[in-house]
């Protein structure tokens, strides 16, 4: 039997849930939620009832609740804070495997984690909940020295649909920008811009501090990346909307570029939720359908593509892993490959 009590402490409530099982000792652990004291107690019931683990797991096995933790608090915590931030999220979704080892979670049990994440979420999130179970996984066996199978690596994961393209056009550029300057956010118009001219991504820019910029060599050093570091070119009308914002008392090197000095905990997490209203505030003035902040990087993409410039330059400076993530704009390619077949047209005649 599950139960769960609430239980009033000088810090605040706290939810102790307690699980009696015929057979097993009785099992209790303090949560500072109550959904996840239920969520608890719920797996940690089931699990004595089907036979799994919960306490101590054999010695050349792991539970995979130790594991998740051990995950969370020592791999997880290192990388950028909002990665650590959204992974901790996606984790609460893993407690379906509560209360077994690595060892009992087959395939066939992770399908049906994946299928029942399908029923709840767009197959995208699902993905992303498969790769962190993955990823715990690889770390146990390679790090930990768990011997055991990754069951995600059998299965087949969700199909995503087409990945939308929208970048704007040339006029719809120019009403952004003057919109943009209406809005609430000071600063909203340079960040626009900035985003434009250099196609980073949103969290990105919004997080931009001055020591990363190098004015004289028109270059921004980007340290904490979605993926690899990367140095990303200026345009001049880049640096020179930068130097706009310069403070005129001066300013440390760790201070924000449009941040403010001690930004929220969301903004600290997701930089670029500092100008979601102003920005799509500014969008609904504009009269502009069907466009998101990061649509201003595929912006400034599909212009160098369409200016020319050559796939593994535009994935270099986007920060792509792959050169295939960059071929989803070849499309815009088409007008140049015409011109360029164009030049050949007389020959044999």
């Amino acid at each position: 039997m599950a139960t769960v009590k609430a239980r009033k402490r000088k810090k605040g409530t706290v939810y102790c849930a307690e699980v009696r099982v015929k057979g097993h000792p009785g099992l209790s652990q303090t949560f500072d939620r109550q959904s996840d004291a239920m969520r608890w107690a719920e797996d940690t019931e089931k699990a004595l009832r089907n036979g799994g683990y919960v306490g101590n797991a054999p010695p050349d096995d792991m539970l995979f609740d130790d594991a998740l933790n051990k995950y969370l608090s020592e791999t997880s915590n290192k990388k950028a804070e909002s990665t650590h931030s959204r992974e901790l999220y996606q984790s609460r979704s893993l407690h379906y495997f509560s209360g077994r080892t690595l060892k009992e979670i087959t395939p066939a049990l992770a399908a049906q984690f994946r299928e029942k994440r399908s029923a709840e979420v767009q197959p995208a999130t699902v993905i992303k909940d498969l790769n962190l179970l993955s990823h715990i996984y690889t770390t146990a066996i390679r790090e930990w020295g768990v011997e055991t199978t990754n069951p995600v690596s059998i299965i087949r994961k969700p199909k995503t649909p087409p990945r939308r393209l929208r970048f704007l056009t040339s006029a719809e550029i120019v009403k952004l920008l003057e919109e943009s300057k209406k809005g609430h956010r000071p600063n909203l118009y340079n960040f626009i811009l900035l985003q434009l001219h250099t196609g980073m991504r949103p969290s990105e820019g919004a997080a931009l501090t001055w020591r990363q910029i190098d004015f004289d060599g028109r270059i921004i050093d980007l340290q904490e990346t979605k993926n690899d570091p990367r140095r990303v070119p200026l345009t001049v009308p880049a640096i020179e909307t930068l130097a706009d914002l310069v403070p005129t008392g001066g300013f440390d090197c760790k201070d924000y570029v449009f941040l403010p000095k001690d930004p929220k905990m969301t903004h600290r997490l997701r930089p670029n939720q500092y100008f979601r209203e102003s920005f799509e505030a500014a969008v609904k003035r504009a009269n502009i359908d069907d466009f998101h902040m990061h649509d201003l990087r595929h912006t400034a993409a599909s212009y160098m593509i369409m200016n020319g410039v050559d796939l593994r330059t535009v994935a270099d400076i986007l920060g792509h892993k792959t050169i295939s993530m960059t071929m989803r704009y070849t499309h815009l390619l088409d007008d140049h490959k015409l011109k360029a077949v164009d030049r050949i047209e007389v020959l044999g005649l």
